[in-house]
């Protein structure tokens, strides 16, 4: 995979054993929810799941945003751009050996593969695996479909309890689901 961008580990915004921040190219497209792979130390990899997506640049307010504007005229046009970037905020939710330190300042990020978001997201684990769905990472020539797995001895077996389908009322997506579910059974 390519490298989507690198760590930002600052004063203020440090990396944890929680979370992470890193820098993007500009025209990268990424939603909430997706799964990069970060390098990380003795060769292991940390996965973590995009939660914030932001743009930032060198103005110091938005009212030198607005001054700087012609004093609020939306038609004017700038001499010269401001600098900006895109950066990305991440949850972490596993790593390859094992290992919670930190992910460290300019260790590159990338988009995880297949086997990697399965492995993120604990969809390789899933025992007696009954079809549940599909999940879509990333947009473009990147794009991912994944199937997800449900553990049948927990939906219908012996630590089976409930399952709760919920969405918007009226658009027969809830029963088609629970539908798709029992002929997977």
């Amino acid at each position: 995979m390519d490298v989507i961008g690198k760590i930002i580990a600052t004063e203020k915004q440090p990396s944890t054993i929680e979370d992470f921040t890193f820098w993007t190219k500009s025209d990268l497209k990424l939603k909430p929810f997706d799964v990069v792979a970060v390098e990380h130390i003795q060769n292991s990899k940390t996965f973590g799941v995009v939660e914030e997506i932001s743009h930032m640049t060198d103005s110091p307010s938005a009212l030198a945003g607005f001054i700087s504007s012609d004093f609020g005229d939306v038609d004017s046009q700038s001499y010269t751009d401001r600098i900006g970037m895109n950066y990305v905020k991440c949850k972490v939710v596993g790593n390859t050996e094992g290992m919670y330190i930190p992910v460290q300042e300019g260790k590159k990020v990338y988009l995880a593969t297949e086997k990697e978001i399965m492995m993120a997201l604990g969809l390789d684990q899933v025992k007696n695996p009954i079809p549940a769905g599909y999940i879509k990472m990333y947009e473009g020539k990147n794009e991912q479909i994944l199937p997800v797995h449900f553990n049948s001895h927990f939906l219908i077996g012996p630590e089976g309890a409930h399952l709760n389908i919920s969405g918007i009322s009226g658009l027969a997506s809830k029963t088609s689901y629970a539908m798709f579910l029992m002929k997977a059974i």
